[in-house]
């Protein structure tokens, strides 16, 4: 390792040494592996409850209401009521406060939910680090096909957005957000993993295995999530922002970048793909180059240290979950004892996709 240094305008800077291997910032891993080990936890409680209640037992786990953070449809149906009808949706609080935190973080903290709380973000990175490991490197699709492709999320996000936001009346939504169908989407959510079909087992496959060769393969080309944390990301006051003054052009930051951007020659990375992993600020050799920013307030430089960044963006999530859970909209308005009775009858045409989309189609009319 060597150190690079660099006058900066007679000012005495720090400066940090330069790692050739690609580096992450150890809260940044921390914090994904925590979120991911919490993910796995409530899908295990779920599963013993969900089996229990399916099997005619009276299950000894409860229901997590975290369980809801799998239904992102559901979250924005939920927002779209709170802001029509001015009241929370009672089915899946949960839901509503993770997708609302989701947003803010993203929309403060560019776009933040992909880099430190997704743990399909975690799984992607490690696939390509895989592949790394395995072949070298990771494909890079040429431009004329990268960029049509990463269309792709974008229309499945405007696809959910054109359904829940322009097809479907307030009277509609609530509809829905009530029918039979929607309290047992859970459940349809977990059995669809549990006992997947040969086309859901090839599709996963294909994913993986994409995902060790084409790094991101999800979430740079088909995520709708990340499609919309992306757009709100395109508002965020705080950014990645290179100071051209001091930067030393050593390309650190645009050879260590997920999202494949040329951060050497942007002042302000504003790119709907960067997630402020600041994977590129942990690999710059110049203290304070490249960091995240708001933009100038009153001509003075404001920045924030990694750690301080990633702790910003996730309290941020963390004030809206605490927020909702005391002003007591986190557990479902369902009793055990309706949960009980739906989830042994799912195979009940009451509970397809078709039921519950008559249902909202009734209630528009």
């Amino acid at each position: 390792m060597t150190l690079l240094l660099t006058p900066v305008n007679a000012d005495v800077r720090t400066l940090r040494q330069s790692h050739p291997v690609k580096k992450v910032l150890t809260l940044r891993r921390v914090i994904q592996w925590t979120m991911t080990a919490v993910v796995v936890f409530i899908g295990v409680q779920f599963s013993r409850w969900l089996s229990a209640h399916m099997a005619g037992r009276w299950p000894s786990a409860s229901r997590p209401p975290g369980v809801e953070g799998f239904l992102p449809i559901d979250g924005m149906l939920g927002l779209r009521h709170l802001i029509h009808q001015g009241t929370v949706d009672v089915i899946h609080p949960a839901g509503l406060a993770i997708f609302v935190g989701i947003c803010l973080m993203s929309v403060v903290v560019a776009k933040s939910f992909c880099s430190y709380l997704c743990p399909v973000g975690l799984l992607s990175e490690l696939l390509g680090r895989l592949g790394i490991r395995l072949v070298g490197r990771t494909l890079t699709p040429p431009r004329w096909l990268d960029i049509p492709l990463r269309g792709l999320k974008f229309l499945l996000l405007g696809f959910f957005v054109w359904a829940i936001w322009f097809t479907m009346s307030p009277r509609g939504v609530e509809a829905f957000l009530g029918s039979p169908y929607a309290k047992v989407v859970d459940a349809k959510m977990w059995l669809f993993f549990a006992e997947p079909t040969r086309i859901t087992i090839a599709v996963l496959g294909i994913l993986v295995v994409g995902s060790i060769f084409v790094r991101d393969l999800w979430c740079r080309y088909l995520c709708p999530y990340g499609a919309l944390v992306g757009v709100l990301g395109r508002l965020a006051p705080f950014k990645i922002t290179r100071d051209p003054e001091i930067c030393t052009d050593c390309r650190s930051c645009t050879e260590v970048c997920p999202a494949r951007l040329k951060v050497h020659t942007m002042q302000r990375v504003a790119s709907i793909e960067c997630t402020s992993c600041q994977d590129c600020v942990v690999a710059c050799p110049v203290e304070s180059c490249l960091a995240v920013r708001p933009p100038k307030l009153l001509g003075r430089r404001v920045w924030l240290r990694p750690v301080t960044a990633a702790v910003f963006a996730v309290g941020l999530y963390l004030v809206v979950i605490v927020g909702f859970q005391a002003a007591g909209h986190w557990h479902t308005a369902i009793t055990e004892e309706e949960y009980h009775r739906r989830l042994q009858e799912l195979d009940s045409p009451l509970y397809t996709h078709v039921g519950g989309t008559a249902m909202a189609e009734e209630a528009s009319e």
